[in-house]
């Protein structure tokens, strides 16, 4: 969950999910949907499909508990390198280097360059008395000390081996993202007598297999603005436009009438409720 979303979004998250899957065995005799479904809201919606596919193999072929090596982490679905990092040395204290954005930033700093950060990170975690604690430290010092603006290079422990300090350049390093797209969509919120809502199941783009709202251009009907949100996804910052069509077209080919009672338990993207909202459906 912490992969690409912050901590205190995840925090509203992460007990309920543990309570409807508390086990590997849990998560991997769970659908798709049910897995989805709690993970509705989080984001990069793949974490969660995988996440499901990984518990499986677990079940499997390692009898239900997590390998300690990276090399056999590896080899389940849904975990990369970085996974098979964290897993390794925070659970089993394996030396194993995690390079996250915290880890990369404060690596890339330490040397003055943003080049090979698993292989320096490596170097670094090959010294630690504890990979445990040492990845822990690294990642709490990139979260809350080593910022990616404004980093507070006075309170830094690493602050006497950090080269991008000693050259004034801890605002260049690492090099900057590719910039921010704006993008603005109009999202149409339809609703039949018995007051449903049409939606589309999505496929084969970010949020494959979720529940959407018809967008600009899927649904050729009139209707009036009644508000609109920003929300960002990955590099592109969406400003969506809610509008409440004015006729009713019926539910065909890829749309269904979805019940309001039904929401809760179907996979959809957090922008979504925020339209229903708007809507005052929701």
């Amino acid at each position: 969950m912490l992969q690409q979303t912050q901590m205190p979004v995840v925090l509203r998250y992460y007990a309920n999910f543990l309570q409807r899957f508390p086990t590997i065995s849990a998560l991997a005799a769970a659908t798709t949907d049910a897995v989805t479904a709690a993970w509705s809201g989080l984001g990069y919606y793949r974490r969660a499909r995988m996440m499901r596919e990984g518990a499986i193999e677990v079940r499997d072929r390692f009898q239900g508990r997590l390998p300690e090596d990276v090399d056999s982490l590896m080899s389940i679905p849904g975990i990369g390198r970085y996974t098979a990092g964290a897993i390794a040395s925070i659970a089993y204290d394996r030396v194993a280097p995690i390079v996250d954005g915290n880890v990369a930033r404060i690596v890339a700093r330490l040397y003055g360059n943003d080049r090979n950060p698993w292989h320096r990170a490596e170097e670094l975690v090959n010294a630690a008395r504890s990979p445990r604690i040492f990845n822990q430290a690294l990642m709490e010092i990139g979260a809350l000390i080593c910022r990616p603006k404004n980093p507070q290079c006075d309170r830094c422990p690493l602050r006497s081996e950090c080269r991008a300090f000693a050259r004034g350049r801890t605002e260049l390093v690492p090099r900057k993202r590719a910039k921010t797209r704006n993008l603005r969509i109009a999202l149409y919120v339809v609703t039949d007598r018995r007051g449903r809502i049409l939606m589309r199941r999505e496929s084969g783009t970010l949020f494959d297999g979720m529940w959407v709202l018809p967008e600009g251009g899927r649904l050729p009907v009139a209707g009036r603005a009644i508000g609109d949100f920003r929300h960002t996804i990955t590099n592109r910052r969406i400003t969506f436009e809610v509008f409440r069509t004015v006729n009713r077209p019926p539910a065909t080919g890829h749309f269904r009438w979805i019940a309001k009672s039904s929401l809760a338990n179907i996979p959809h993207p957090s922008y979504v409720r925020k339209a229903l909202e708007i809507a005052g459906l929701c």
